[in-house]
């Protein structure tokens, strides 16, 4: 395997450490190897391979904070289904938010953010409640 040497600004690099921090301490080389990779098959965006998150046992949720969670979690959906879009019309993709910490994996296997769950309900209207 090839070795190169890059040089790259401090605001760069700082966002590299960050977007590492946040995939579980992905490594330097296999970010930039897959921006690369990406750069150089014509810009089709590729999703990095992230390890999943470590299992986490949320505290007791109650009244006003499963409200702020439910939120967060929605948001979240909302934010990967905007991803998908933009990667799919071959747009710049920010990094995928990582999942909160009291966020707990229901399913073994399950990716963050959770797969929208689009439900008809009573008046016609489709509406995906976090479960």
């Amino acid at each position: 395997m090839a070795k190169i040497s890059v040089s790259l600004p401090d605001e760069m690099k700082a966002r590299l450490d960050a977007y590492s921090q946040a995939h579980g301490g992905m490594g330097t080389s296999d970010i930039v190897q897959a921006a690369l990779e990406q750069f150089l098959s014509g810009g089709t965006p590729a999703e990095p391979p992230a390890p999943p998150p470590p299992p986490i046992s949320p505290p007791a949720a109650h009244g006003n904070d499963q409200v702020a969670r439910d939120y967060v979690l929605s948001l979240a959906i909302e934010v990967d289904a905007m991803r998908s879009s933009m990667m799919a019309a071959g747009l710049w993709v920010p990094a995928a938010l990582p999942p909160p910490p009291w966020y707990q994996v229901r399913v073994p296997g399950e990716k963050w953010p959770p797969q929208l769950e689009m439900q008809r309900q009573a008046g016609g209207k489709k509406k995906n409640p976090p479960k």
